[in-house]
């Protein structure tokens, strides 16, 4: 147990154990990692002398916060930054001191400290008798804490496995009182003492106990990636967007650092998006997430590849973050396949939206049932192969229906005459396909993206390679804008095989009110497309030739690095020029590229940086370990061969396998940090006890129950 945790349990220790602690005083380690950052520069550190000033103060070397030496032995209430989770602003350090000790309950803290085991002789018995009732209490509290575990571990596993809390009957009378109640139950089977509280007590069983445990569970986790966030020398924000289960669109933000020696992606949380101003509430969700993480001057990039914004409310947004984060970047995210990128963004056209919704909803048909997939067998003569492989990619979803257009709408067609073969729910969706297979619009939506998509797939493949070539990367990015500039100049071409293809399908022209005729507006339709594709293409990928100084840390180009040296320094002084020591950082890297052991061992950044700390050697080049922590933290960057640890990988995974409960940000945070959860639950003791403090701040009415006297 830490120093200050023992200091907090004050109150359940017997008589002697207090003395033992007043008589040992408090603890005043000299706390060197508690300083103040203007960027990247330490301005502020503690100076141990403030000790001598105020008698009272005390530290803790664990967590490199200021406490409150009286209060935390004497406090019954923990909304106090003293003795809850300690001080660390050092700018305005003197006024808070001052502030404090003025304070009536540090007062009183002050004078219990000062006349402990000093009672008269006419008070001892009235203060025996005070000893006994709170002796009393804290057994209660003790008793109710251990209780309070088993529903922490109860709420651990539902959350961590996505499993519903809640029943359609939670009556005392129900059979199946649903999974949080039935769960208690059977830890109950081995445990008399939670036997008999579930049945003579509601106060452990409430909707509001499952919610605050939740919370104060997520408020944990949160605590642990602050701490890592707040040691990491850099960081990067990933902002992604998911529906839940009402169809409302979340927003994720997800923070890429590097901590002890790792490559760390963690969810932060979801957020509903206000529709009517999306820029400004992406930006403002945004920087409040980093002002909380104190982390805003060490933001070195921003992606927003998985949110549906706007060429023009993506260059509002990312030039709001950079009045705040000058060198915050705007990247392409590896982990995102760019062609699903590229169709998220042309939903802002509503043609386009309805589309892809569409689309969606087809390729998840012959996923439903298994009479449907040997429909598909049968009847499209399986060739499309698995359905359920049309969900990894909006270019391979648009291909098959491309390919397969006419097997399809006959398959649909034959299902929606034949009414009496089928289930209602089959027949009804299939005349909804048919209609919208049959539609001309249909497919020239179809047969735009199918050529948007042809141009970008060999784009998107090299993006998500697992070796970064930013050179070749940038040619094949202005070779795709040259294939999407010669394929809106070529209209009419495209324009004629849209309509043999329609006249060989049979499909119906689509109904319009506008007088313009329906050339021009399928030629604007066209043109907004591959506007639309163009642009966010150029926005996300303007600053990409900026990146080429990644290849100063990447062990493959070591042994070619003295032809192209010089350029790329110079890249990188122009990228971020704050964050280094330039001599010491060039003296650093003229020595790993030349080292032959480097050269034979490591592959990649990643590879490099391990070999670095195991081998005791970031204190020899620490420029160019730096280096290396920024380039890890650029999201354009795969940390390994593979990707499936990816934060991003892990929310899309639970939006897409969430229960029906409340979508409630917590949740999705245990279920998607759930490493960092099994970690933290290593250290059982510090774990309960980390939630049940957070969890007694929930609510006042559980201080009488869980807090000690």
């Amino acid at each position: 147990m830490s120093t200050i945790l023992r200091l907090k349990s004050f109150s359940k220790l017997d008589y002697e154990q207090k003395l033992l602690i007043i008589k040992q005083g408090r603890p005043t380690p000299p706390l060197p990692g508690l300083h103040q950052r203007k960027g990247q520069k330490i301005i502020r550190t503690f100076l141990p002398e403030w000790y001598t000033r105020k008698e009272w103060l005390c530290g803790c070397d664990s967590s490199n916060r200021l406490f409150c030496f009286p209060c935390l032995l004497f406090s019954q209430q923990w909304n106090n930054v003293w003795v809850s989770s300690g001080y660390t602003d050092l700018n305005n350090l003197p006024g808070a001191l001052a502030k404090h000790e003025r304070s009536g309950t540090h007062i009183q803290h002050q004078i219990a400290l000062k006349t402990f085991g000093k009672c008269s002789p006419l008070n001892t018995a009235s203060d025996q008798a005070n000893r006994l009732l709170v002796s009393a209490h804290n057994a209660k509290v003790r008793e109710n804490r251990e209780i309070l575990n088993d529903l922490i571990c109860a709420t651990c596993y539902l959350a961590k496995q996505e499993i519903p809390f809640v029943g359609n009957n939670e009556s005392a009378g129900s059979s199946n009182r649903g999974n949080y109640m039935e769960l208690l139950n059977i830890f109950a089977e081995k445990d008399d003492r939670l036997s008999t509280h579930l049945k003579s007590s509601s106060l452990f069983t409430s909707n509001q106990i499952q919610n605050d445990l939740i919370l104060a569970i997520g408020d944990v986790l949160r605590q642990d990636i602050k701490a890592e966030v707040n040691a990491a020398p850099f960081v990067s924000v990933q902002v992604d967007e998911t529906t839940d289960i009402m169809s409302k669109p979340q927003l994720s933000v997800t923070l890429r650092y590097v901590s002890q020696n790792k490559v760390k992606e963690a969810f932060w949380g979801f957020s509903e998006i206000i529709k009517q101003s999306r820029a400004a509430a992406v930006t403002d969700h945004v920087l409040s997430v980093l002002d909380s993480h104190s982390c805003t001057g060490k933001l070195v990039a921003q992606t927003y590849d998985g949110a549906v914004v706007m060429a023009s409310e993506l260059s509002y947004v990312q030039e709001k973050i950079k009045e705040k984060a000058p060198g915050a970047l705007l990247v392409h995210c590896y982990a995102h396949d760019l062609d699903r990128v590229l169709s998220q963004s042309a939903k802002s056209i509503t043609e386009c939206r309805v589309f892809f919704q569409t689309a969606e909803g087809l390729a998840s048909f012959f996923n439903k049932s298994v009479k449907r997939t040997k429909l598909l067998i049968d009847i499209a003569k399986g060739l499309l192969g698995s359905a359920s492989t049309w969900w990894s990619s909006h270019s391979m979803l648009v291909k098959g229906i491309n390919a397969y257009y006419g097997d399809l709408l006959d398959m649909f067609r034959l299902l929606s005459e034949n009414e009496a073969d089928g289930d209602s729910d089959t027949h009804m969706m299939a005349v909804g396909y048919a209609g919208w297979l049959s539609k001309d619009l249909t497919c020239f939506i179809l047969m735009v993206f199918g050529e948007v998509f042809k141009a970008t797939d060999g784009l998107s493949a090299v993006l998500q390679s697992n070796s970064m070539d930013i050179a070749f990367c940038c040619e094949q990015i202005n070779d795709t804008m040259t294939i999407l500039c010669q394929l809106r100049e070529d209209f009419d071409s495209f324009y004629n095989g849209f309509e043999e293809s329609c006249q060989l399908l049979g499909l119906i022209s689509s109904f319009t009110k506008s007088e313009q005729p329906i050339r021009d507006q399928r030629r604007m339709l066209y043109h907004n497309i591959l506007d639309n594709i163009s642009t966010q293409i150029k926005a996300r990928f303007d600053q990409y030739d900026k990146l080429s100084f990644v290849d100063l840390v990447d062990p493959q180009k070591f042994k070619d690095m003295s032809d192209c040296l010089d350029e790329l320094w110079q890249r990188l002084v122009e990228a971020c020029s704050s964050p280094f020591n330039f001599s010491r950082l060039r003296a650093d890297l003229i020595g790993l590229h030349s080292s032959p052991t480097i050269q034979q061992m490591c592959t990649t950044p990643a590879q490099l940086l391990d070999f670095l700390h195991s081998n005791d050697l970031t204190v020899t080049v620490p420029e160019a370990w730096k280096l290396l922590s920024y380039v890890l933290t650029l999201p354009t960057t795969m940390a390994s061969g593979e990707s499936s640890f990816s934060a991003l990988n892990r929310i899309e995974t639970y939006s897409q396998n969430k229960t029906g409960e409340e979508p409630l940000s917590s949740l999705a945070l245990i279920s998607i940090e759930s490493e960092r959860l099994t970690r933290l639950k290593e250290d059982r003791e510090k774990f309960y006890s980390d939630v049940i403090e957070r969890f007694v701040e929930k609510d006042d009415q559980y201080h009488d129950n869980f807090c000690w006297k």
